[in-house]
């Protein structure tokens, strides 16, 4: 049994730890919020270029661009999203099982990796799979200049004939404590989930310029705004994970640190209980010893 020092040693360094995750979980509610407006904001431009990309899909059999050039699938791009950092729960190991999953199901393809986290390289850099790109870090703000430099390393890679098809894997944002991991599919375009909706029953629009034109610009735009939802999207999911994981570590504390003060009254009051017994066993022994010397002088 540890002795009251080592217990309140043991108290000491729980209050501790106590202390760094409540901090982490004000942090985690912060860049939450954050978040969380972040995606609502970017929620209407894709709803906006998602409408777009409807209206066009009736023209897409007459349109030759080489972001909707279908071949037979051999090499397969894979971009992945996880976090730069730890301590967010499951957050990571869901998102790579999803991947390994994935990679799993598609041995039969050769597959490339597209990184962006640091715990997704640090994975994956064990394995025998090529990394096309590592994206380390993410910027607090998520900047356009990321987004372009993923799309371009998958734009370029695909219209090299490097990538037969392209698929991003992220995790879906529900809520706090409601993440899904997520598989979308990038290019060819044809084939999101956004352009199998097919013609409106409205009949097919007329366009100016041609929609082969508007098709032509709106394209990489369409690429873009698919993968910033999808960083956006995981970074909530990532700061969601975390602030349940660090509130979790929180309340574990407070409940290590009740048993451990539980544990140390218990043995102060044992060692009371020993002190209390030794000093009345010592002064009967000095009663019994005056007595017996008393006895012996008479």
């Amino acid at each position: 049994m540890l002795g009251t020092k080592e217990i309140k040693r043991r108290i000491r360094s729980v209050v501790s730890i106590q202390q760094i995750t409540r901090a982490m979980e004000m942090i985690a509610v912060s860049r939450l919020k954050r978040a969380e407006e972040r995606l609502r904001s970017a929620r209407p431009y894709a709803e906006k270029i998602q409408e777009l990309m409807e209206s066009l899909a009736p023209s897409l059999p007459k349109i030759d661009h080489p972001l909707l050039a279908k071949r037979e699938v051999r090499r397969i791009g894979l971009v992945l999203i996880t976090s730069d950092k730890g301590l967010c729960g499951g957050y990571n190991a869901n998102v790579i099982a999803h991947a390994t999953r994935f990679i799993e199901e598609h041995k039969s393809q050769e597959i490339s990796l597209i990184l962006v986290g640091r715990k997704g390289h640090d994975f994956f850099r064990r394995r025998t799979y090529p990394i096309d790109h590592t994206l380390l870090q993410l910027s607090k703000e998520i900047s356009l200049q990321e987004v372009k430099e993923i799309c371009g390393v998958v734009t370029k890679g695909f219209e090299e004939k490097r990538y037969d098809e392209v698929d991003l894997i992220y995790t879906r944002y529900q809520s706090a404590m409601v993440t899904r991991p997520t598989t979308l599919r990038l290019l060819p375009l044809e084939s999101s989930e956004i352009l199998t909706k097919g013609p409106s029953s409205k009949g097919e629009p007329l366009f100016e310029p041609s929609a082969e034109e508007i098709m032509a610009f709106l394209l990489p735009k369409y690429l873009e705004a698919q993968v910033y939802k999808g960083l956006v999207e995981s970074v909530a999911s990532e700061q969601g994970a975390r602030m349940v994981s660090m509130k979790s570590a929180t309340d574990n504390a407070e409940e290590m640190i009740s048993t451990l003060t539980l544990r140390y009254n218990k043995a102060r009051q044992a060692s009371i209980t020993k002190e209390i017994l030794e000093v009345t066993t010592g002064a009967e022994a000095l009663k019994f010893a005056r007595e017996r010397k008393e006895s012996k002088e008479v």
